[in-house]
């Protein structure tokens, strides 16, 4: 899914579940449902309350609608098929050239490489060194 996509995606639920609230929060101020359901006492409708609350929560879903733009355009994925060396897993790019793996995901994304050995390769590689434990 392209990043526009997922993100108007996003922003139409986080609009409709505001909306939900907004309209539940109307229904009780105009029906006063604790009353109608629960047997509560019964309280006049307050339009005032009403309008501050549907501000309070069209602000915060202002600020939920910006965050969320803010953190999806941080977002990026690699897409797609990656023709790769069975022997030496260099991927190649899209000009042709061969990049080890670090490389071609360092240049198509923000991560970053930390390198260890797996205790298989430690022990095939490093056996004399290795010990059974599991430490090298």
């Amino acid at each position: 899914m392209q990043e526009s996509g997922l993100l108007r995606r996003m922003a139409l639920l986080e609009i409709a579940g505001f909306m939900t609230v907004v309209a539940v929060m109307w229904l009780d101020e105009i029906l006063d449902l604790p009353h109608n359901i629960f047997g509560f006492q019964a309280t006049p409708v307050n339009w005032v309350e009403g309008l501050i609350e549907t501000t309070m929560v069209l602000v915060c879903a202002g600020i939920v609608l910006w965050l969320t733009r803010a953190l999806v355009g941080r977002i990026k994925m690699l897409r797609g098929l990656l023709p790769i060396c069975c022997v030496c897993h260099k991927i190649r790019d899209d000009k042709g050239a061969w990049r080890t793996v670090e490389i071609y995901v360092k240049e198509h994304s923000e991560a970053e490489f930390s390198h260890g050995i797996c205790p298989q390769c430690a022990k095939e590689h490093y056996g004399e060194f290795y010990q059974t434990e599991g430490k090298a």
